[in-house]
């Protein structure tokens, strides 16, 4: 991927150095100038995809290079950063456009999630060159010539489609990078390829980006869930029309011609379904080993995810061994947000600005006791769990800064140590002894009762934040006696 332009003006010399010294990190080239007017002598000459400015609001013309920016380079984006908290000053920035209002100085962290937000939102100022066989798979999503819309994209991680519900993966882990380079290079194949991971750690989107790699002219991407096929979505509603695996199987095959079908939790394939999808495998490798280009039919790319072992659903019978084999040869895990170090932070600020923005709230930051709270969290939801956690804590916070407070009962850093001393006063407790069966899905009801408090209790968000479907959460809730209330719930 190309770089991007940045400019940073600042009229201290060591807050320039500082600022540059923070971004160096993202790999974009970076301009340094002392004030607004050889910033805008710079820009004249050459546009740049991203202003980083610090101003003073107690200046009436503090805002005069972001509305200069907003009237000539509207592609260009802004991030301001003011020495003292103004929120009247930040709302009207946010008003006019800028992508985010910092506090300076800023952590590290805080300043590269909100530059990679602004970058994200706006579309680069650079030409595509034609790309080479050598780089098609990295260049796939960045066409020679100019689209009639720019796609917004993270940077300066591969591009990504702005479709998805699901979390985009940004982040700086080895881990992830690691990921999303090998996506990059499987998104000029046409092979099958398997998305492992946890629920909530952005599988969607890397299908998404498999997708647009690989089909950058705007062909079909069809997402399901292996659940919704035949009369699944109907068993808590006898009224509901009863439907044919085999025909939706089908239909979903010639929605996603040419372009992509994605299935998610693969492993819920009932048995007919799954010799289907092996046939399709199999059809697709012959056509391609005989070198036929797909006139005679448009064959979809098979994009699967699972969240579950599926070798211990073939030892068990639920999966066909021959599929998985097949299937688990060009496979892709997503790392969970756990392992994932620093990106908590840079998540976090990455959500803090898009809500601030879609909510209209003036939120610049958190404290510091809200960043310790949200480090010491294991995010059992991964990424979707944080997101639905700074959702909430944005729309509740009517102060600059989001804090402990405002991150809720499911992130409270003292829960912890009162359970560990409650235990420890009451060994016999500790040591109790309960079905195996009962111990392993506890783990499961916490973590719904977690989504569930993040996003209010919202059934369908949070069927979408844990990946699965609102069938499978109301029987998952039924079981575990969470309708209690039910009519008082919002859906």
């Amino acid at each position: 991927m190309s770089k991007r332009r940045l400019l940073i003006v600042c009229p201290d010399a060591s807050g320039l150095a500082l600022l540059t010294s923070m971004l160096k990190s993202l790999g974009h080239d970076i301009d340094e100038v002392p004030n607004d007017r050889a910033a805008l002598r710079l820009i004249e000459r050459e546009p740049v995809d991203l202003v980083l400015a610090c101003v003073d609001p107690g200046d009436s013309d503090c805002l005069e290079l972001l509305t200069y920016l907003r009237r000539k380079h509207p592609g260009s984006a802004a991030v301001l950063m003011f020495p003292r908290l103004h929120p009247e000053r930040s709302k009207e920035a946010i008003r006019q456009g800028a992508a985010a209002v910092l506090r300076y100085p800023a952590p590290a962290a805080e300043l590269r999630a909100a530059v990679l937000q602004a970058l994200e939102m706006a579309p680069s100022r650079r030409p595509s060159p034609a790309p080479t066989d050598d780089d098609r798979p990295a260049l796939a999503a960045e066409p020679a010539t100019p689209t009639p819309v720019d796609e917004p994209r993270p940077a300066p991680l591969p591009p990504a489609p702005p479709a998805s519900r699901e979390p985009a993966p940004i982040g700086t882990d080895p881990a992830l990078r690691q990921i999303l380079g090998l996506a990059n290079t499987l998104a000029s194949s046409s092979a099958a390829v398997l998305l492992q991971g946890e629920p909530g750690t952005g599988k969607s989107e890397l299908a998404r980006r498999l997708h647009q790699g690989a089909n950058a002219d705007g062909r079909p991407f069809v997402a399901i869930h292996a659940a919704e096929f035949g009369d699944v979505a109907g068993l808590d509603d006898p009224s509901a029309p009863r439907r044919d695996p085999g025909q939706e199987w089908q239909a979903c095959l010639a929605r996603a011609a040419g372009g992509t079908l994605y299935i998610k939790e693969v492993g819920a394939l009932g048995a007919a379904l799954q010799t289907q999808l092996l046939r399709e495998i199999q059809l697709q490798d012959m056509e391609a080993a005989s070198g036929r280009n797909g006139s005679e039919r448009r064959p979809a790319r098979l994009v699967l995810s699972t969240s579950e072992d599926l070798a211990s659903l073939v030892e068990q019978g639920r999966f066909r061994q021959d599929l998985f084999h097949r299937i688990n040869s060009v496979c892709l895990t997503a790392p969970p947000l756990r392992r994932r170090g620093d990106d908590v932070e840079l998540l976090a600020e990455h959500f803090r600005a898009r809500f601030a923005r879609e909510f209209d709230r003036p939120v610049v930051g958190f404290t510091r006791d809200a960043l310790d709270v949200l480090r010491r969290h294991d995010w059992p939801g991964n990424v979707r769990e944080l997101q639905g956690v700074v959702q909430r804590a944005v729309v509740l916070c009517h102060g600059p800064r989001i804090t402990a407070t405002h991150l809720g009962p499911i992130l409270n850093p003292h829960r912890g140590a009162r359970s560990a001393r409650a235990n420890a006063s009451r060994p016999h407790l500790a040591l109790a002894v309960r079905p195996l069966k009962e111990a392993l899905e506890e783990p499961e009801k916490q973590i719904i009762i977690q989504a569930l408090q993040a996003l209010n209790w919202n059934r369908q968000e949070t069927a979408r934040m844990l990946d699965i479907n609102r069938t499978t959460l109301y029987k998952k809730m039924k079981k575990y006696g969470l309708l209690v209330d039910e009519p008082m719930w919002v859906d």
